[in-house]
C-alpha cells in the first residue's frame, strides 16, 4: 500500500526534476552562447534604432525632404533592414531559443522578439518604398514647372504604383501584427508593440488619405469640366457661426487643375438699386434671433449667410441667397469658406502681399489690423464708401499666389492647408454628394455632428454691430456628472472676459475707434447657442447665476440647441450657464464603463480655454481618462486644455468606489 501511495509522488518528482533540468539546460545554453545573443540584442537596438531614426527624419521633414536626406533615410533602412534580418535569423533558428519558446513566460518574449523582428525587416522595406515614392513626388513635381493646382493630379498619378507596393507590405505587416500575443511581455517589447500599433495605424491613415484625395482631386480641380465655386470671405472680428460676417464674396473657377478665374467683390454690390428693398422687391426673413437683436425690419442677405453652425447648410443658404440677391443663374459647384486666420497661415508662408490699388502692403502680423483700418477710415460710414474691396483685392492675390505656388512652396502650403482644416479655418462644400462624403472624411466640411457618447459645441454669433472679438476672451467650463444609467447631467458655462481699456490704451487709436464709429457701442453682445446631442433635455439657463427664460430650444441637423442673448460691459466679465441632461452618454455594455466627449471647435475663433471636470456615480472609481487619444497625466477627473481644434475625451471607471 505504501508503495503504491508513493508512485503518484515518484512521478510528480521526476516531472519536477525534468522541468529543473530543461531549465537548467536552457539558461546553461544561453550562458554558453551569452557572446552570440548579446550581439543579437545589439543588433535588434541598433536595427531599431536606425528605422526609427530614418523614419522620423522623413515624418519631420515631410514633402520638403532634400535628395541627399533621402538618400541618408535609405542607408540607414538598408542598414536597419540588414541587422534585423540577421537577428531574426538567430531568433528563429537556434535550438535553445527554440528550446526556451517551450516554456510559457520565456517562450512569450522569445516569439515577440522573434515576430518583431521579422515585422521590422518588412518595415523596413516600407521605409525604401516611401523613400522611393518621395523621390517619384520630387521628379514629378519639379519635371516642366507648373503651378500647385495643375500639379496635384499629376504627383497622384505618378505616385499610384508606390501607394499600391505600400497598401501590399502594410498589410502583410498587419496580418502578422495580428497573430501576436501582446500580454505580459517585457517592458521594451510591449513598449515596441504600442510604437509598432501606432506607426501602423498612422500608415494607414495616411494611405487612407492618399486614397481619398486621388477620388476628389479631379473632380474638384476641374478634370470632368469646369468647377466654379463661391467663396465667402468671412471677418472673424464680427463672429458669426461658421467664421464671421461675410462682408466680402468671390468665385474662383478651375478648369484641367488650371485657375481660370479668380474674382471677388463686396457683398453690398451684389443687388441694384436700394437696400434694404423698398419696392416690394425679394424680402428674405432672417431668422429669429438675427431679427430680434441685429436687423430689425432688415431682410436678410449674404453676408449673414454663415448663421447656420453646420457649414454645409450655411453653405447652400449662401448660394440661395446669392442667387435671389443678384438675379444671377450661374452654376456654382461648391463653397468655400475663408477668414482672416486663413489669411494670417497663407501669408506666413507667401511673405508680405502688396495691394496695389491701395498701395497698402501687409504681412501676417497684421494683416487684421491693417484691413480694419483701410476698409473703415476715419469720418466716414461704410454704407458711404465702398472700400472692403481692398478685402476682395487682398483674398484674390492671396488664393491666386496660393494656388500658383512654386515647387519650393509645396511643402510649406501643404502644411499650411492642413492646419487651416483641422483648426476649421478653412471650410469646404460641393454640391456633388460623393465629393462631399470624401471632404467630410477628410474633416474639412465644417459639419456638425453628433459622435458616439457625448458631443458639445458652443457656438457665438456677435450681433453688436462692432469688431469686439479681436478683444473678448471666452472660456468654457464643463462640469459632468455621471450617473448609473449611463446619462450625463451636464452644466457648461461659457464666460467671457472683457478687458476694453487695456486694448484701448495700447491698441492702434484708429482701431480702437472702430468701436464706437456709426452708432456702434463698447458693450458687446453675443447670442450663444450650445448645440448638445439629440434628445438632451434643457433644464435652465442662468445669467451671472440667475435663472432667466431660453430664448431658443430647437434643433440643429442631429444636435439640440439651446439659445441665450447676453451683453458684456467694457471691463467686466459676464457668464451664461446652461444645464442640461445627455442621454445615454456612457457605453455600459463592458466593465469598465467608457464616458466618450467629442467637443467641436466653432470656425474662426482662436483657441478657446476649455476645462471638463468629470465625476463618476458613487460606488465607482475613476479608472483613467484620454485627451485625443493620448493618456491624460493630470488629474483624471479634470482636462484642461483648449479648443484649438477639436477635441476627443473619454473617461473611464468601474464599481469599486
Amino acid at each position: 500500500m505504501v508503495k503504491v501511495a508513493l508512485r503518484p509522488l515518484a512521478s510528480h518528482r521526476k516531472a519536477v526534476l525534468a522541468a529543473a533540468l530543461l531549465l537548467a539546460l536552457a539558461f546553461s545554453l544561453l550562458g554558453l552562447e551569452a557572446f552570440r545573443y548579446a550581439e543579437v540584442y545589439e543588433d535588434l537596438r541598433d536595427g531599431r534604432g536606425l528605422l526609427l531614426g530614418a523614419s522620423d527624419r522623413l515624418e519631420q521633414r515631410g514633402l520638403d525632404v532634400t535628395r541627399q536626406e533621402l538618400n541618408d533615410s535609405e542607408e540607414r533602412l538598408s542598414r536597419a533592414q540588414s541587422k534585423l534580418a540577421g537577428a531574426a535569423d538567430v531568433l528563429g533558428s537556434d535550438p535553445a531559443l527554440s528550446l526556451a519558446s517551450r516554456l510559457p513566460w520565456i517562450g512569450r518574449q522569445v516569439d515577440a522578439a522573434r515576430d518583431l523582428a521579422d515585422i521590422g525587416v518588412e518595415s523596413a522595406g516600407i521605409g525604401v518604398e516611401a523613400v522611393a515614392a518621395l523621390r517619384t513626388f520630387q521628379d514629378t513635381r519639379d519635371r516642366q514647372g507648373g503651378e500647385l493646382s495643375e500639379k496635384v493630379v499629376p504627383v497622384l498619378d505618378a505616385l499610384q504604383p508606390h501607394v499600391m507596393a505600400l497598401e501590399e507590405d502594410v498589410s502583410g505587416v498587419r496580418v502578422r501584427r495580428a497573430a501576436m500575443s501582446d500580454t505580459g511581455l517585457l517592458g521594451p517589447l510591449n513598449s515596441a508593440v504600442t510604437q509598432l500599433d501606432d506607426r501602423l495605424n498612422d500608415l494607414e491613415a495616411r494611405l487612407m488619405d492618399y486614397r481619398r484625395a486621388s477620388q476628389v482631386a479631379p473632380k474638384v480641380l476641374g478634370y470632368d469640366g469646369p468647377q466654379t465655386y463661391l467663396v465667402l470671405a468671412q471677418d472673424n472680428t464680427e463672429i458669426l457661426p461658421t467664421g464671421g460676417f461675410i462682408l466680402v464674396y468671390g468665385f474662383l473657377t478651375f478648369d484641367q487643375g488650371r485657375i481660370k478665374r479668380v474674382f471677388f467683390d463686396s457683398v453690398a454690390n451684389i443687388v441694384e438699386g436700394e437696400w434694404p428693398p423698398t419696392d416690394g422687391g425679394v424680402y428674405v426673413e432672417p431668422p429669429q434671433p438675427l431679427k430680434v437683436h441685429l436687423m430689425g425690419g432688415w431682410p436678410m442677405g449674404l453676408a449673414e449667410a454663415s448663421w447656420w453652425p453646420d457649414f454645409p447648410t450655411a453653405a447652400e443658404k449662401a448660394m440661395q441667397l446669392y442667387r435671389t440677391n443678384s438675379g444671377s443663374e450661374e452654376r456654382i459647384d461648391g463653397v468655400i469658406g475663408i477668414n482672416f486666420f486663413t489669411l494670417e497661415e497663407l501669408i506666413e508662408v507667401l511673405g508680405p502681399i502688396t495691394v496695389e490699388r491701395y498701395g497698402e502692403t501687409v504681412s501676417a502680423e497684421d494683416v487684421i489690423e491693417k484691413t480694419l483700418i483701410v476698409t473703415h477710415p476715419e469720418g466716414q460710414r461704410p454704407w458711404e464708401i465702398d472700400r472692403y474691396d481692398f478685402t476682395g483685392y487682398l483674398a484674390e492675390d492671396v488664393i491666386a499666389r496660393t494656388l500658383s505656388a512654386g515647387p519650393t512652396q509645396w511643402a510649406p502650403l501643404l502644411s499650411a492647408l492642413d492646419t487651416l482644416g483641422r483648426e476649421k479655418n478653412l471650410l469646404i462644400y460641393h454640391t456633388d454628394p460623393a465629393v462631399q462624403r470624401v471632404i467630410a472624411d477628410f474633416d474639412w466640411d465644417g459639419g456638425i455632428g453628433q459622435a458616439r457618447g457625448d458631443y458639445l459645441m458652443v457656438v457665438d454669433s456677435n450681433l453688436g454691430r462692432n469688431k469686439l472679438n479681436q478683444v473678448v476672451e471666452p472660456s468654457i467650463n464643463l462640469d459632468v456628472y455621471l450617473d448609473g444609467e449611463g446619462d450625463a447631467a451636464n452644466v457648461a458655462t461659457v464666460s467671457y472676459r472683457y478687458d476694453y481699456s487695456t486694448w484701448a490704451r495700447q491698441g492702434d487709436p484708429r482701431l480702437v475707434g472702430l468701436t464706437t464709429a456709426w452708432g456702434s457701442s463698447t458693450l458687446h453682445g453675443s447670442y450663444v447657442r450650445l448645440l448638445a446631442p439629440g434628445g438632451s433635455e434643457l433644464r435652465e439657463v442662468a445669467l451671472g447665476g440667475v435663472p432667466v427664460e431660453a430664448e431658443e430650444v430647437s434643433a440643429e441637423g442631429s444636435t439640440s440647441s439651446f439659445g441665450r442673448y447676453l451683453s458684456v460691459p467694457p471691463d467686466g466679465t459676464r457668464e451664461v450657464a446652461f444645464t442640461y441632461l445627455s442621454p445615454s452618454a456612457v457605453d455600459m455594455s463592458e466593465n469598465p464603463y467608457e464616458y466618450r466627449l467629442f467637443v467641436q471647435k466653432q470656425p474662426g475663433t482662436r483657441a478657446i480655454p476649455l476645462i471638463v471636470t468629470t465625476e463618476v456615480p458613487p460606488g465607482m472609481r475613476l479608472l483613467s481618462s484620454e485627451l485625443d487619444g493620448e493618456e491624460w497625466t493630470g488629474e483624471p477627473a479634470q482636462i484642461v486644455t483648449d479648443l484649438g481644434e477639436d477635441r476627443q475625451i473619454v473617461v473611464t471607471y468601474a464599481p469599486g468606489g
